[in-house]
Formats: structure tokens, C-alpha cells, sequence
């Protein structure tokens, strides 16, 4: 510390986020009767009074990591004999040689203080200090419920707000940009981990139609009932998300092709034997299965071009993307 600083007209100190003494100048040493030795390295609680220390861990320090800094903040040291010392603090935030660090200036009040503690003994001249200390620390303690409170109210709605950011309104199912995330993790783990996953692309049919004859309030319906048909069907591991329109898809982790057609087949059975008090509602099925060095879309084109084969011959069927490569060879 530069001697300027260090003998400058007011108290400096620099704490580290644990509240440990970084550094302290010798203005501030003499105000409290301490020297370096017995500060430097310690906790700040030791140089605080009793008021004081919850005051700063329920809004001081709160306050200086959300805002930076700290201003005209009127607080009360301890010096080496117990006596009170208020204070105006001044404190600001940054990092310093790779580390968080909160520096501050501290402006001695001792006149103020005593001006206003006799107007308040005369107010209240029946009230003990006890009694006043007693007063604040159970006010202190009411503002720390408050404000634990509070932020459980916050991190219950940051958690609705996570959900909704990645929920379809309509279906309850994932949204496109949650399957994405999960479809390019599932490539990664694949060429990682070398376990396979199945994609499926599911379309329900002539839904246009539907909108058509029966109105889009119908086709809503129709959607919102097939999601949770979908999410019925799915393990907990699944992703059952809505692709677009009245597309879906499903990623089936730790699934090869028999696996992901047994269960591609058992949904589109199930939607084939739904009461869905309309004509029938039927579906089709595009699967791919995963392969060495594969990508989410090259995953994707081959389930979209294996959907698009089951409309084309007729709808309401499955077909497998390995199947269409298989039949190129044979016709």
C-alpha cells in the first residue's frame, strides 16, 4: 500500500468475498487501537459490532455483489476496547490479480452518532438498551425471513419460466429448440460413448383435412390429445417434443432399430385405436438410428426422408430410414 493511502484522512479497507482482511490502512488502525498484525488475515465480524454483523451479511454484502458498490452506507465498528465507532461507508466491487475483492472507504461519525443518540434516549428515555437491541435484532431477523421468502418465490418462478421456456404451450411437450439441444447432446454422447439412440419424425395424417372439415379448435384438440398420447408412450429418459405443425418427434436414447420400430409401431397402433369421436385419425412414422460419425442432421434427414416414404406409400405406417437404403439396392 502506498503511503498516501495509507495515511490518507479516511479509514481504507479491502476484504476478499469470505469477508477476510486484505488490506487495512494505518488511518483506520489507529481509529480502532489495533495494529496490522492483528487485523490482516482475520474476518471483517471481528472489527463489527453485534448490529452490524447481521446488517451486512442481510444487506450489505447482498447489495455490493448485485450492485458493485455501495454508497453513504451508516454502519458501527468495534475498536479494541468494545467501544462503538459509527461510520459512513463508501465500498465498490471488482477484481484484482484474478480475484473478486470489495474496497472501502470508511468516514468516522462519532458526533452525529452521539447528537443522535440523545435525541433518542430523550424519546425513548423509559426504553433500556437491551430492550433496543433486542427490538433490532428481531426486526433484523423478521427482514432476513422476508427476504429468504422472497427469494424462494424467485427461484420457484425462474423454475416455471425455465419450463415454460423449453414447453409447447399447445401439446405440454418439449419445443423444437429443447429437441435440438437434446438431439445434438444425444450425437455427441453417441460418438463418445458409442451407445445408439432411434429418432422418430411423426406426422399425424390429413390433418389439414381435419382443420378444414372441423375447425382449428378441433385440430387443436386433436394436438393436444396426441401429445399426451406421446407422452404416455415415452420412458422417462425419452424426448417427446413437438417438431412444427401438427409434426412430433421422439428420441429414443439407448435404442437400436428393432427397439425404436417395436415402439414406433406400438404408438401408431395406439393413435390407430383411439375414440377420438372424429373419422379415423391415423399416423405416420419416419425412425433413424443412429451411426458412426453422424450428425443431428444428417440423423434428421434420413428420419424425415423415412417419413415422408410412409405417406407416400399410403400413409398410417412405419418405415425405417436403413430400410429405404436397403430397398435402393434391391429394386
Amino acid at each position: 500500500m502506498d503511503e498516501q493511502l495509507n495515511f490518507a484522512p479516511c479509514g481504507y479497507l479491502s476484504l476478499d468475498d469470505d469477508g477476510t482482511i486484505l488490506a487495512i490502512n494505518e488511518t483506520l488502525l489507529n481509529l480502532l487501537g489495533h495494529n496490522l498484525h492483528e487485523l490482516q488475515g482475520k474476518h471483517i465480524d471481528l472489527i463489527l459490532s453485534n448490529a452490524s454483523r447481521s446488517f451486512s451479511q442481510l444487506y450489505f454484502f447482498p447489495m455490493i455483489r448485485l450492485q458493485k458498490k455501495v454508497e453513504e452506507m451508516y454502519i458501527s465498528l468495534k475498536s479494541k476496547t468494545d467501544e462503538e465507532i459509527p461510520i459512513l461507508l463508501n465500498a465498490c466491487r471488482h477484481e484484482r490479480n484474478g480475484k473478486m475483492c470489495n474496497d472501502y472507504i470508511c468516514v468516522p461519525m462519532k458526533r452525529r452518532y452521539e447528537y443522535e443518540q440523545a435525541l433518542l434516549t430523550v424519546k425513548k428515555e423509559t426504553d433500556s438498551c437491551n430492550q433496543l437491541k433486542k427490538k433490532q435484532i428481531a426486526e433484523l431477523d423478521l427482514l432476513r425471513l422476508e427476504l429468504e421468502s422472497k427469494q424462494n418465490e424467485l427461484l420457484e418462478l425462474n423454475e416455471k419460466l425455465q419450463t415454460l421456456a423449453v414447453t409447447d404451450g399447445l401439446t405440454g411437450l418439449k419445443n423444437r429448440r429443447y429437441f435440438q439441444e437434446n438431439l445434438t447432446l444425444n450425437v455427441a454422447l453417441h460418438r463418445k460413448r458409442l451407445e445408439p439412440f432411434s429418432l422418430l419424425l411423426i406426422d399425424i395424417d390429413h390433418f389439414k383435412s381435419i382443420n378444414d372439415n372441423f375447425g382449428h379448435m378441433m385440430g387443436d384438440k386433436i394436438l393436444e390429445e396426441f401429445g399426451r398420447l406421446l407422452k404416455d408412450e415415452s420412458r422417462t429418459n425419452d424426448i417427446a417434443a413437438r417438431y412444427g405443425g401438427e409434426e412430433f418427434a421422439l428420441i429414443l436414447p439407448n435404442i437400436d432399430k428393432s427397439g425404436a420400430l417395436k415402439i414406433a409401431e406400438g404408438i401408431r397402433l395406439h393413435v390407430e385405436n383411439t375414440n377420438w369421436n372424429l373419422p379415423n385419425i391415423t399416423i405416420s412414422i419416419g425412425v433413424a438410428t443412429s451411426s458412426s460419425n453422424d450428425t443431428e442432421s444428417a440423423i434428421q434427414l434420413r428420419a424425415d426422408r423415412a417419413l415422408y416414404t410412409s405417406k407416400n406409400r399410403g400413409r398410417n405406417q412405419v418405415t425405417h430410414a436403413s430400410d429405404l437404403i436397403r430397398s435402393l439396392f434391391t429394386d
